[in-house]
């Protein structure tokens, strides 16, 4: 990586020899390739900015220039771009749970090496490989940019014109300074997502404040507030549901339950998690103010939870233990 570049090129080779493409599809595949540079961007902390040059023939050229103070980080970054868009994932059917989940950065470990990372593209004249197959590591794991170029991709393979596409970073004089990366046709279903699932969150000690419950048999949502935001939600809890409906509880203003709170997701078309469903599988305690009441489900629940864990429980009448593997 030692000679500088400050653009990227993208070439569309067509099946009949022509240099024109449908305009809604090429503006989509611009859209997502500008959001995988966007969230690379900030993922890595690179000050730039990208401008469109006008395009070519020979099929469909067009040409991304990257402007910034540092040299350095422009290469770095067209440099992980051209290898992103170009390199067959090895898991390309569906996102898996550690993408979703600690692809986020939380872990200190990830933070840590995100740190290094950044000051070494800052800092560094020449950025070795270790640093970029670290940094492509990173990028492999995050979801959002993996959703994007899935995306890209998807646009593409039912596109019939188009025959295979091309990468390439060029230098300040326009020249390529390496060979152009190409993907035929029958790798880019390699590159798509299947599917827009994510693992459900639960929340095994969720306290929802009731705003609406309902009173009535059917399949009704019930509304609630829930870390501050209002959610709708379904109240999966058939005893309790019964309970209810047979007014052996009663809800005034400011009544909550403790809960496990099952949250199902999905990604939308800009790669955003967002919660489709809310669903209450066990009601375990109604909170009135400083009154908490448990509920049968509760002990149930407690009881699958030792029993789960490997544990059992031993009642002598009024007295109660719980046992697991230590010696008494």
């Amino acid at each position: 990586m030692a000679e500088q570049a400050n653009k990227l090129e993208l070439h569309y080779y067509f099946r009949d020899n022509s240099h024109s493409m449908n305009a809604f599809i090429r503006n989509q595949c611009e859209k997502e390739l500008l959001s995988i540079s966007k969230e690379i961007i900030l993922i890595f902390d690179i000050d730039v900015e990208i401008e469109s040059e006008a395009f070519d023939e020979g099929g469909l050229k067009e040409v991304w220039k990257f402007i910034g103070k540092n040299s350095n980080q422009i290469t770095t970054l067209i440099t992980l771009i051209s290898i992103f868009i170009a390199r067959i994932p090895v898991e390309n059917k569906e996102l898996t749970r550690l993408q979703i989940e600690n692809l986020s950065l939380d872990n200190e470990l990830k933070r840590e090496e995100l740190r290094k990372i950044r000051d070494t593209i800052r800092n560094d004249k020449l950025v070795s490989e270790d640093t970029l197959q670290n940094a492509l590591d990173i990028l492999d794991e995050d979801y959002k940019v993996n959703w994007r170029r899935s995306n890209f991709y998807k646009r593409l393979v039912t596109y019939p014109k188009i025959d295979k596409l091309s990468v390439q970073r060029l230098n300040f004089n326009n020249k390529p300074i390496e060979e152009a990366k190409t993907i035929k046709k029958s790798a880019f279903a390699y590159f798509i997502l299947h599917s827009d699932n994510v693992a459900s969150l639960i929340d095994d000690n969720a306290i929802i404040e009731i705003i609406s419950p309902v009173l009535k048999k059917g399949n009704f949502n019930w509304k609630g507030l829930y870390n501050g935001k209002v959610i709708s939600f379904e109240m999966s809890d058939k005893q309790f549901k019964n309970d209810v409906l047979d007014k052996k509880i009663e809800f005034m203003n400011g009544t909550a339950i403790r809960c496990v709170l099952q949250q199902n997701r999905q990604i939308d078309e800009s790669g955003i998690i967002k919660v489709t469903q809310n669903r209450v599988l066990t009601v375990q305690e109604i909170i009135r103010g400083v009154d908490l009441a448990a509920t049968n489900q509760s002990s149930q629940l407690r009881r699958e939870k030792i029993a789960a864990s490997g544990q059992f429980e031993i009642n002598f009448g009024e007295h109660k233990r719980v046992l697991g593997n230590k010696e008494y």
